[in-house]
C-alpha cells in the first residue's frame, strides 16, 4: 500500500501537479505530514524535544505543525567560535541535533577549513547545504543522497511545467553568474545539464566556484573596518581583494559576452540573476548584436530579487529583447535552501507551490497560525516540505509573502504565492523571529 508521503513524492512530473483543489490536497498532505512526525522523531532530537515541550503526539491540522517548525535560524545556531576555530567534532554535535542521520564516526581530524570538513562529511554520503554566510554565519542543513536526487528531479520537472520545454537535450546552457562550491546547487545544474544540455558544452560563468568560508572571511573583514578594529594591513588587503574581485567580474562578463555572441546562432538556455543578466545584455548590445541575432526558441531560468542592485524599470524586457526569449520561455522560480522544491511562476505571476509542500501562513512573530479562508493574506512564509529526507522538513523563513489557497488566475488550482516577497530584515523593525526549537538541552556538555 502506498503511503500518503509516496504518494505525494510520486507526483514530481505528473501533469496536474499545479491543479489539485486545496481541500483535496489537505487531507493527503497531514496524513504525510504525520508519517514524517512518526518516523523522524526518534532521528532527530530537536524534532523530539519541540513535540515534547508542545504537546504533540500526531499532527490531525495545520495547526498542529506550528509547534513543531523550526526557525530558519536554528540552522545557524552552532556556537560561531566553533567554526572560526574548526572544533568539528562540536560542530558535528550540533548537527547532529537537526538532522536525520548519524553524523559521529565521520573523521574531522586534520580538517582546515569549513569545505575540508563538509567534503569529510559527503564522502559519508552526509551532505550539508550551506547558505551563503551574508551575515557571518551560514546555515548548514543536512542532506541525503535522496534529497539531491530529489531537487534535481524537481528542479526539471518544473522548468518543463513552466516553459512547455521539454528534457530533449536541444539547448546550450549558460551560467551567467557566479557559482557555489556547494553540493545541492551542483547536483541541481547537473540535473539541467542531463536533461537540457546538447552536445555543446555547457557554459559556466569564468572563475572558481565561491566558497562560504571566502564569503565568511570578507564579511567578518569588513565588519572589523566598520567597527575600527581592522589593522591597517588588513585595510589595504580588504582594498587590494575589492579591486582584484572586481577586475575578475568584469573580465568573466566580458568573455561571457564573447561566448554568447559566439553561440548566437545556437538553441541557448540562460541561467541567473538580472542583476548579472542586465549589464551583460547591455555589452551584447554595444557589440551591435540583439535579438534578430539570437534563436527566438531562447529560454532564461531565474530567480530571486535584484538583490539590492538598482536597475532601470524596463530591465525585465531589455533582457529578454535582447536575446530573442519569449515570455513563456521564461523560468522564474521562488525558492530557498532550507527546502527541497522549487515553486515555478506560472502565466498569470504567481508561484504555484507543490503538492508536496505545506504552506503555513504565520504572523510576523513566527508563533501563529492565520486563517487564510477569505482569499489572499500577507503572511510571514513558513513550510513543511513533506519531501525531505537528511532533516525535518518543517521551516519558518525570513520572507514575508502573500498566499493564495483558491484557483489561480492562470486556470490552475493549490496554493499559490504572489510575486512580491521581502525579507522581514529589511523591512522597518527589522526581523524580530526567534530561534525556534531551542537546542541548549542538546548542547550542554559539548563547548
Amino acid at each position: 500500500m502506498t503511503s500518503a508521503t509516496q504518494h505525494l513524492v510520486s507526483l514530481v512530473e505528473a501533469e496536474d501537479r499545479y491543479d489539485i483543489p486545496y481541500a483535496e490536497l489537505l487531507p493527503i498532505q497531514l496524513d504525510a505530514a504525520n508519517e514524517r512526525l512518526q518516523s523522524r522523531i526518534v532521528d532527530i532530537p530537536l524534532l523530539a524535544n519541540r513535540a515534547e515541550r508542545g504537546g504533540v503526539t500526531r499532527i490531525q491540522q495545520p495547526g498542529d505543525l506550528v509547534t513543531l517548525l523550526f526557525a530558519h535560524t536554528t540552522y545557524k545556531s552552532y556556537s560561531e567560535g566553533w567554526l572560526t576555530e574548526g572544533r568539528w567534532d562540536r560542530m558535528g554535535k550540533w548537527l547532529q541535533t537537526v538532522s536525520t542521520y548519524p553524523v559521529h564516526g565521520v573523521d574531522a581530524g586534520g580538517a582546515l577549513s569549513l569545505e575540508d570538513w563538509l567534503t569529510r562529511l559527503e564522502a559519508s554520503n552526509h551532505f550539508v547545504a550551506c547558505s551563503s554566510g551574508t551575515t557571518g554565519r551560514p546555515a548548514l542543513l543536512s542532506s541525503s543522497e535522496e534529497d539531491l536526487a530529489f531537487t534535481g528531479r524537481t528542479s526539471v520537472a518544473s522548468f518543463s511545467w513552466a516553459t512547455g520545454i521539454k528534457p530533449e537535450g536541444d539547448r546550450k546552457l549558460f551560467g551567467l553568474g557566479p557559482r557555489t562550491a556547494v553540493a545541492r546547487n551542483l547536483r541541481i545544474r547537473q540535473a539541467m545539464i542531463d536533461a537540457f544540455a546538447s552536445r555543446e558544452e555547457p557554459f559556466p560563468f569564468p572563475g572558481e566556484p565561491i566558497t562560504v568560508s571566502s564569503v565568511m572571511e570578507m564579511i567578518a573583514l569588513r565588519r572589523r573596518i566598520a567597527d575600527g578594529t581592522a589593522r591597517p594591513a588588513e585595510i589595504v588587503e580588504f582594498e587590494s581583494l575589492s579591486i582584484t574581485r572586481q577586475a575578475e567580474m568584469d573580465a568573466a562578463i566580458g568573455q561571457t559576452v564573447d561566448a554568447l555572441i559566439d553561440s548566437r546562432d545556437l538553441r541557448l538556455l540562460v541561467t541567473g540573476m538580472f542583476g548579472t543578466l542586465y549589464p551583460i545584455a547591455e555589452l551584447v548590445r554595444e557589440k551591435g548584436f540583439g535579438s534578430k541575432d539570437f534563436d527566438p526558441e531562447n529560454a532564461l531560468l531565474t530567480g530571486g530579487g535584484l538583490k539590492g542592485t538598482v536597475l532601470p524599470p524596463d530591465y525585465r524586457e531589455f533582457v529578454l529583447y535582447t536575446f530573442n526569449m519569449r515570455a513563456e520561455h521564461v523560468y522564474q522560480l521562488y525558492s530557498m535552501q532550507e527546502l527541497n522544491t522549487p515553486f515555478p511562476m506560472c502565466g498569470a505571476g504567481r508561484y504555484h507551490v507543490a503538492p508536496w509542500v505545506m504552506v503555513l501562513p504565520l504572523d510576523a512573530s513566527g508563533e501563529q497560525l492565520l486563517d487564510a479562508s477569505d482569499g489572499e493574506i500577507a503572511a510571514r512564509a513558513a513550510f513543511f516540505d513533506i519531501s525531505l529526507d537528511g532533516r525535518w522538513g518543517g521551516v519558518i523563513s525570513g520572507d514575508r509573502i502573500t498566499v493564495d489557497f483558491g484557483a489561480c488566475r492562470c486556470g490552475h488550482q493549490g496554493p499559490t504565492i504572489g510575486p512580491e516577497v521581502a525579507r522581514y530584515a529589511d523591512l522597518p523593525g527589522g526581523d524580530k523571529i526567534s530561534c525556534a526549537g531551542t537546542i541548549d538541552a542538546y548542547l550542554r556538555g559539548v563547548s
